[in-house]
């Protein structure tokens, strides 16, 4: 997630802030992974880059229109060969992997060796969490969740789906246009009715909602897994709740600012930044400048920079490391 590119609804959709991998893409520079002190521990030489996760991280070899993915370990060791065209990386020792053919792209799922281990090909899927992973059958053209198997537990009947988090997944109905979202548990019950334009995944309790359609309408909130709204709709923009505290932006939806608030709803980081994530690891990367002239960098819960601004786009910190890239 870097500039918060959001391609497709359905990326954003299924993500768990960087959980099942956010994908950076570029030409003119090269993703690498650097420490918390800010030093690279693999050099930038990637086209794009994921999370690590289960020691594991997905890394594109070439560029998003030519290049292939393939998997490194955490000293930047090659153990699974750069031959797919999408992944979302390791989860519950098994990763979603695209691969197209002709016009078709389809979905399957590999474990660590790079064996295909569900042989059903989906049109669409995520990661594994619980057991569950959300995909899209080919022959219904809709969303459900299969278990380890590969057999359907929560039948395909949904627009859209999310991962699983704290026992909910979000599911939408609805063309893209007019997408209304909601969340069910594991069992596939409604828990939470489709009323929200744009739900993100539960966090520390809490999941960020847009309550209307209107995109310039800075409506957005936070509600618990009652539904209940706990913290008032007001921001242009909202992410998760990590390490107690939530990136939001103030004022306009193009011109406002990024800055962290806290449960009780109290701005706690000033809004300053051009752009934030949430924190992980007990740090944030946060963007200075405008998208012409930005550069990232990450703060402390204090809102204090530790590696000052620097790379052109930064991603969340996992397993001690964090994907950044620089320009060639």
């Amino acid at each position: 997630m870097v500039k918060k590119i959001f391609v497709l609804i359905i990326t954003v959709l299924f993500s768990l802030s960087c959980m099942s991998g956010c994908t950076f893409l570029g030409t003119n520079y090269k993703f690498g992974y650097i420490d918390k002190e800010g030093n690279f521990v693999i050099e930038p030489q990637y086209g794009s880059a994921l999370n690590f996760s289960e020691g594991l991280a997905g890394v594109l070899y070439g560029t998003a229109d030519y290049g292939k993915w393939g998997f490194i370990d955490l000293n930047g060791n090659l153990v699974i060969d750069p031959k797919y065209d999408r992944t979302r990386g390791f989860y519950e020792g098994l990763a979603p992997v695209m691969t197209k053919e002709k016009n078709s792209e389809t979905w399957t799922f590999i474990d660590k060796e790079g064996n295909t281990v569900i042989d059903t090909e989906f049109l669409d899927a995520s990661v594994f969490i619980d057991g569950l992973a959300p995909v899209k059958s080919i022959t219904e053209d809709k969303y459900g969740f299969i278990n380890k198997e590969g057999e359907f537990v929560i039948p395909p009947k949904f627009d859209i789906c999310s991962i699983f988090s704290e026992g909910f997944a979000l599911y939408g109905v609805g063309p893209e246009e007019s997408l209304e979202t909601g969340f069910i548990n594991s069992k596939g019950e409604i828990v939470i009715e489709a009323e929200y334009t744009f739900c993100r995944a539960f966090s520390e309790g809490l999941s960020a909602v847009k309550v209307s359609s209107d995109r310039n309408e800075a409506d957005w909130g936070f509600i618990d897994s009652t539904g209940k709204m706990v913290i008032e709709p007001q921001y242009a923009l909202a992410g998760s709740f990590k390490d107690g505290l939530a990136p939001v932006k103030i004022g306009d939806v193009q011109d406002g600012k990024w800055g962290y608030i806290n449960k009780e709803g109290e701005l706690v980081i000033e809004a300053k930044f051009a752009d934030a994530l949430s924190f992980s690891e007990g740090l944030a990367a946060v963007m200075e400048g405008d998208t012409r002239n930005s550069q990232w960098g990450f703060i402390d819960k204090t809102g204090n920079f530790v590696i000052e601004p620097q790379f052109y786009a930064a991603g969340e910190f996992s397993q001690g490391l964090a994907p950044v890239a620089v320009i060639e």
